[in-house]
């Protein structure tokens, strides 16, 4: 029985291996002896002195060099001259010690020559002391130093961590399109390619970012896996193009290319080329021919096939492009005999263009059928790559324990890569906007237009955008959208105050109207309909709230100013004062929260009350029952504070009590107050219209509430009733 493994599984199966191999090239590249310098063979300076060796570029801190008790090294006009060691042993460095690509030189016997060299350099490094012979304006200076073990992960410049990126974007990249579309021969090919990349940048991304010297059976591995990786690479994109889009030989024609460009590698390695530039660079550009006449055949091939064409522009143009970059500033200087136009370890950016464009052609074209799907996928699958690399790399560097790297590393990607990943998603799928989405964003700015604004040319635009009539006319009202003339015209009803209109011949008279033009129309018409509705309620709704705020401040707030502004008592005044900007704030509280919570309502009426009793030296003793956190209907809330107010005015004002009793209780669909005090009392038969009691009682009377006041000399009790609405009573 065949097994099959999910595409997911797949990917984190062949991305894990790849990360895996990353990280043993991290431990190979630190597992080296380390000075602490930074070299460089370029000469830096136009100071008039002789440099001998190689530039100091830097001195990293808390190295050996670093360590070198009150002398310092002085960067920039200081060069490494020469190595000795405790046997006296010396060894001259010169700037060819530092080659980044030793493939790059003339002859093999040079080549070997360098290997044995940067040998002697590194075992001389792992002695137990070495001599440095420090230049600066002429003078030799020399340090006895113990080089490091290892080298810290803070010493590996950029262009080793671009290698090793590059690497794994190609790998995946290629894993990614091939789990995807297993049978394919194409994504067979282009799957290879990426782990040739990858099999050719993490060796690179190690020697070409050494600090001095590698030991000579390293170095030669390490190159030969780069050059190995370089021609699969090559391999895996004539087979790309050899089959895709158009399938131009038969998948076991394949092997061919495998076959020369194998040949020539072996061929290369057991020196029997003229030099290794014509084995190594001569081979890669051979594959980069191969690459350009299959592409040119490709073009030939997808004559009058307009989606094959642009799926073959745009890969060619990724493949062509990046790595004849490559080519160019790296591997040609090399076999004209000049220095590279761009380091090699910069220059491997190009081959991530490559997968990179191969990407964003899914995305785009559907390159090897694949949808936008495929890249929920991808986008899943790199999220949990993230979390599980910087967990790992929190573990290494600066978090000791598991839990808390892993929550660290967690909350990384969620507030980083999960934003990034949507903006990676609508950059590269270019996400847009749904069109009903879009009818209705277009639909709202016709109903929102005042219809003095020319509302109805906005409408008939919009519709011009939706149908193309051939002509746009004012029809009669039907009451509903409707075809007419075997769907020659579509007629369209009255929608409030914009006329009805007919819309004739489709599409610029190319068509006639169909059941699904009318089923559109409907739709906009009623969405229409409904906003314009929306915002004639709305209208009528601010009407409303500015009416009663006007009557409110007609009402309450003009004539409280103006008895304030006559009261000759300072004491009534201010109390006036402040029950009137109390007033005031209701009235704009209540246009933006025309319900009121029943329990925030009754603190506030309290904190106001106790603080004009309090002026006033009155006690007071509030008690509140069944005090819910309900919303009371604004004439309610308002007839409560209007009874109390009223109430301990009156009080203040005749009866100079010294003590208050308020209590308030919800029941049964009723409020319940009462006001009482010891005051001098009054002859409740006596009270005047106009009077606050009675016109108190006016306003009960109105809501069909209930009043009673009871007065004597031993002080007044004023007590009422205030119905609440059906549905509040329903709801208690």
């Amino acid at each position: 029985m065949k097994i099959r493994i999910p595409p997911v599984i797949q990917i984190y199966i062949l991305g894990t291996i790849s990360l895996l191999l990353a990280v043993l090239s991290l431990g190979i590249a630190l597992d080296q002896a380390y000075l602490g310098l930074r070299l460089t063979p370029e000469a830096r300076s136009t100071a008039p002195a002789r440099i001998d060796g190689m530039r100091i570029d830097a001195v990293f801190p808390g190295s050996p060099v670093a360590g070198l008790p009150g002398t310092g090294i002085p960067t920039l006009l200081s060069s490494l001259a020469a190595l000795a060691d405790s046997d006296g042993k010396v060894l001259s460095i010169t700037p060819e010690d530092l080659i980044e690509e030793p493939d790059a030189m003339d002859s093999y016997a040079t080549m070997d020559a360098f290997f044995a060299r940067q040998d002697e350099i590194s075992k001389m490094l792992r002695n137990d002391a070495v001599t440095l012979e420090v230049q600066f304006l002429d003078e030799s200076r020399f340090f006895t130093i113990q080089p490091a073990r290892q080298r810290p992960i803070r010493s590996l410049p950029f262009a080793f961590w671009l290698q090793i990126t590059v690497g794994l974007g190609g790998v995946w990249i290629g894993v990614w399109i091939w789990a995807l579309r297993r049978g394919d021969w194409a994504t067979r090919c282009l799957a290879f390619s990426g782990a040739g990349l990858m099999v050719s940048a993490f060796p690179a991304a190690i020697y070409s970012t050494r600090e001095l010297a590698l030991p000579a059976d390293l170095f030669r591995a390490l190159s030969s896996l780069n050059h190995l990786g370089a021609f699969a690479f090559g391999v895996g994109m004539i087979g790309l193009f050899m089959v895709y889009p158009r399938r131009l030989f038969q998948p076991r024609w394949l092997v061919f290319p495998a076959l020369v460009l194998g040949t020539w590698f072996v061929l290369a390695h057991l020196g029997m080329m003229e030099s290794p530039v014509i084995g190594i660079h001569m081979g890669v550009i051979l594959a980069l021919l191969a690459i350009v006449i299959l592409v040119g055949l490709q073009f030939r091939a997808t004559r009058g096939d307009p989606r094959d064409r642009a799926a073959l522009s745009w890969l060619g143009l990724a493949v062509l492009v990046g790595s004849g970059a490559f080519v160019i500033t790296v591997i040609a200087p090399h076999l004209l005999g000049i220095d590279a136009f761009l380091s090699q370890g910069v220059a491997f950016v190009f081959f991530l263009l490559v997968y990179v464009g191969v990407a964003l052609g899914v995305a785009r074209f559907q390159l090897f059928q694949l949808e936008n799907w495929a890249f929920r996928i991808l986008f899943y699958v790199v999220g949990v790559v993230l979390l599980l690399s910087i967990d790992a790399l929190l573990i290494l560097t600066i978090v000791d324990e598991r839990v808390p790297a892993f929550a660290l590393s967690l909350l990384i990607v969620a507030l980083v890569w999960l934003p990034l990943r949507d903006t990676l998603a609508r950059l590269i799928l270019r996400r847009r906007e749904p069109a009903r989405a879009d009818r209705f964003r277009k639909i709202m700015d016709v109903a929102l237009t005042p219809p003095e604004r020319d509302q109805q040319n906005r409408w008939q635009v919009l519709l011009a955008d939706m149908f193309n009539p051939l002509s746009l006319v004012h029809g009669v009202d039907a009451g509903a959208p409707h075809l007419r003339e075997d769907g020659l015209i579509l007629a369209l009803p009255r929608v409030h105050t914009l006329p009805p209109l007919e819309l004739r011949f489709a599409d610029g008279g190319r068509r006639l109207f169909s059941a699904r033009d009318l089923e559109l129309a409907t739709e906009m018409t009623a969405m229409l309909a409904q906003a314009l509705e929306s915002r004639a309620a709305y209208e009528k709704g601010v009407s409303e709230e500015r009416t009663r705020i006007a009557r409110d401040i007609h009402d309450n707030i003009g004539v409280q100013l103006m008895a304030a502004l006559h009261s000759p008592e300072r004491t009534r005044k201010d109390i006036m004062i402040r029950e009137t900007l109390t007033d005031l704030r209701d009235i704009i509280n209540n246009a933006s929260n025309p319900d009121m919570s029943f329990d925030e309502m009754l603190a506030d009426l309290r904190a106001q009350i106790a603080e004009q009793l309090f002026i006033a030296g009155v006690t007071m003793k509030w008690w509140a029952e069944n005090a819910q956190a309900l919303a009371l209907p604004l004439q309610s809330a308002h007839m409560l504070r209007s009874i109390i107010r009223e109430a301990v005015q009156n009080a203040l004002k005749h009866a100079s009590p010294g003590r208050m009793d308020i209590s308030v209780r919800f029941t049964r669909g009723r409020i319940l107050v009462s006001v009482s005090d010891d005051g001098n009392g009054f002859e409740p038969a006596r009270v005047q219209h106009g009077n606050g009691l009675a016109n108190l009682r006016d306003r009960i009377d109105a809501v069909r509430g209930v009043v009673r006041i009871e007065s004597s000399p031993k002080g007044t009790r004023i007590t009422a009733e205030i119905p609440l609405s059906k549905s509040m009573k329903e709801d208690t």
